[in-house]
């Protein structure tokens, strides 16, 4: 049962990705962006990682795809964006597309998911994977450093930004 779940939430993700690319307009694909985004949240639930998927939901379904949508909208959301007319480039595109879909194909039904992911899987420490305890001690004993690292360079981007943004 839960690899039809599975299936039916790919399904559904692939097919939103599939939107954001082949959509016309910037605001339905930026719309077909947030639906990619709330399944790739269902998909994390169907892997037991409940924290990741409420983190999903807030911070990039919930805060930065509003924020997306609210600038195209406010933009010119009657403007066509069209891709370009190059068809070299879209052979391209579809050719990679398929490989990735034959891919994620392959190791969905080569893997055997429902019996590696299972609610009973445990880390160090007993806590669940997935759990919002494992991932503290993942991010800030295990992994403190490179937390840290992306944190400074995060910050020395946004003041590159703020003084680029001012102008000479």
């Amino acid at each position: 049962m839960l690899t039809f779940f599975f299936a039916l939430v790919f399904a559904l993700s692939a097919t939103s990705a599939v939107g954001v690319v082949a959509s016309r307009r910037p605001l339905y694909a930026a719309l077909s962006l947030v639906v990619n985004m709330l399944s790739l949240a269902l998909l994390f639930i169907l892997l037991s990682g409940q924290f990741l998927a409420a983190a999903q939901v807030i911070v990039y379904a919930g805060a930065v795809m509003v924020l997306f949508v609210f600038v195209i909208a406010l933009l010119n959301p009657l403007r066509d964006e069209g891709p370009g007319g190059d068809p070299r480039q879209t052979l391209i595109a579809v050719l990679i597309g398929a490989g990735m879909v034959g891919a994620a194909a392959v190791a969905f039904l080569g893997g055997g998911l429902g019996s590696e992911f299972s609610s009973q899987d445990s880390i160090a420490g007993g806590a669940q994977l997935g759990s919002i305890q494992a991932m503290g001690s993942a991010l800030y004993r295990d992994f403190a450093l490179p937390v840290e690292a992306t944190a400074l360079v995060l910050v020395v981007a946004a003041v590159g930004a703020v003084y680029l943004s001012r102008g000479k």
